[in-house]
């Protein structure tokens, strides 16, 4: 299913954009970022996305983990994260790739978007991954990670518009 038009990422409960430290490092931390806003704009197989998730209100299920991804966003000075992207149509999804803004964090993100078929509303999977450098995660034992890298994943509610 292919989709085209301009749509509008519902900010509902359970919007939530799933961040994964990859396998490779010393901490697997798991973080949901609720969807603050975002519009997909389809046109002539090229996507156009802006998604705006609400880092001040991220959840990790863990009071530990949750303060300590909170102090190190908040090292950032960031309450959003603002991903602004375009790409093109590959045939089952769409690439989209572009910088993500949080605060004074700046991070390439790619992301495949996906429209969901037989939902009973329109829902498109977004699944990708972003590479930060050297980072300083403040859990005592942490300390600096050389290579941070975080899989992306959420399935979103859309509206068209």
């Amino acid at each position: 299913m292919e989709l085209q038009g301009s749509f509008t990422f519902l900010a509902i409960d359970g919007a939530d954009v799933r961040l994964k430290s990859g396998g490779s490092s010393l901490i697997n931390v798991e973080i949901k970022a609720p969807v603050r806003s975002g519009q997909l704009h389809i046109v002539d197989s090229i996507a156009t996305m802006n998604l705006v998730l609400a880092l001040d209100k991220l959840k990790t299920g863990n009071f530990f983990t949750e303060a300590a991804a909170r102090t190190f966003i908040g090292g950032y000075n960031a309450h959003d994260l603002v991903f602004q992207g375009a790409g093109p149509h590959n045939g089952n999804a769409y690439d989209v790739s572009g910088i993500a803004q949080a605060g004074e964090l700046d991070v390439d993100i790619s992301l495949t978007i996906t429209a969901v078929a037989n939902s009973s509303e329109p829902e498109v999977e977004l699944a990708g991954s972003a590479a930060f450098g050297r980072v300083h995660i403040p859990l005592p034992g942490i300390g600096t990670v050389e290579n941070l890298n975080i899989d992306i994943d959420g399935m979103l509610t859309v509206s068209e518009f």
